[in-house]
């Protein structure tokens, strides 16, 4: 189920199920939250700085954190293949 608020990045991607009952389980909130996650994709690429907002991907940055924006997402969240919570909020 996804949120009925759109994402504060208009071309946000949808962080797949597995990873959002994840989230959930290692206590981040349903909804209204903002998360920064350390992700793993398939080919090998890290990304540190994974903006997670209500089950949406919105940045791949910190300059996410802030303010409406759009922010082109280049990654296919299927090929993520871990992920590790670095903060919740």
């Amino acid at each position: 189920m996804h949120s009925k608020e759109p994402p504060r990045n208009r071309l946000a991607k949808v962080l797949p199920e597995e990873w959002r009952k994840l989230l959930v389980s290692k206590g981040v909130p349903k909804r209204k939250y903002t998360a920064v996650l350390r992700a793993t994709l398939a080919g090998g690429r890290i990304i540190d700085e994974m903006i997670v907002e209500q089950g949406w991907i919105v940045s791949l940055t910190k300059s996410g954190l802030a303010g409406t924006f759009e922010q082109r997402i280049d990654l296919d969240p299927r090929a993520i293949t871990g992920i590790e919570i670095v903060q919740v909020v």
